[in-house]
């Protein structure tokens, strides 16, 4: 069903929207279920992808690292509200720019408690005939209404959303990504193997 997300009709959000209808949202579920399946992608907002997109690596590195604090503290607040958070990523081997700098975030907040599950991308290969997977946020696993964010993009950067709300159709979705989840390799034993002794990524333009 992932693959047919782009053809169904959806509520469209702009950016702020997408923002302020998370964040409502967010914080009355139980669970999130993200897949991320793209491996290029621009955050201008982020300082640690800036230094990272204009050669800085170390820099980049270490801005990352500074975004800690606020990640631990975000956990306990996942934790508190009882919220638990599974993220798929599919990976290219060797990882492009953007993948090897986001894998080296997505360790920080896997070392803080999200569940993170990683997959080649090649084992989907069969479910994108006419395009890629969307990249997919579902909000709400067992209580409350469940929503399902098609996250879109403009050259790259983050543009708003495509909201659906039929439950059966976001439970089919959530579904297809926890199987994924399910089959991929946990993050904490992917990077030390794959990730972690890479040299510093090409820039990749900002």
């Amino acid at each position: 069903m992932l693959e047919q997300l782009s053809g169904l009709p959806a509520e469209v959000l702009d950016l702020t929207s997408y923002r302020n209808d998370f964040q409502e949202n967010f914080w009355r579920v139980d669970a999130s279920w993200k897949l991320e399946r793209q491996i290029t992608f621009k955050e201008p907002s982020s300082p640690s992808w800036v230094a990272m997109a204009e050669g800085h690596w170390e820099k980049s590195l270490r801005l990352a690292d500074e975004l800690r604090a606020a990640r631990a503290e975000h956990q306990r607040q996942l934790d508190r509200h009882g919220i638990t958070q599974r993220r798929v990523r599919f990976v290219c081997e060797p990882p492009t720019s953007y993948l090897q700098w986001e894998l080296h975030l997505l360790m920080i907040w896997a070392e803080l408690g999200e569940e993170i599950r990683i997959l080649p991308a090649d084992t989907i290969a069969h479910l994108e005939t006419h395009s890629a997977l969307p990249e997919v946020v579902v909000l709400g696993d067992r209580s409350g209404h469940p929503v399902m964010y098609d996250i879109t993009y403009t050259d790259g950067v983050l543009a708003g959303a495509r909201k659906f709300t039929d439950i059966h159709l976001v439970a089919s979705c959530r579904d297809e990504i926890r199987d994924h989840w399910r089959q991929g390799e946990d993050l904490l034993r992917y990077f030390p193997k794959k990730i972690a002794d890479l040299p510093p990524p090409a820039p990749q333009g900002v």
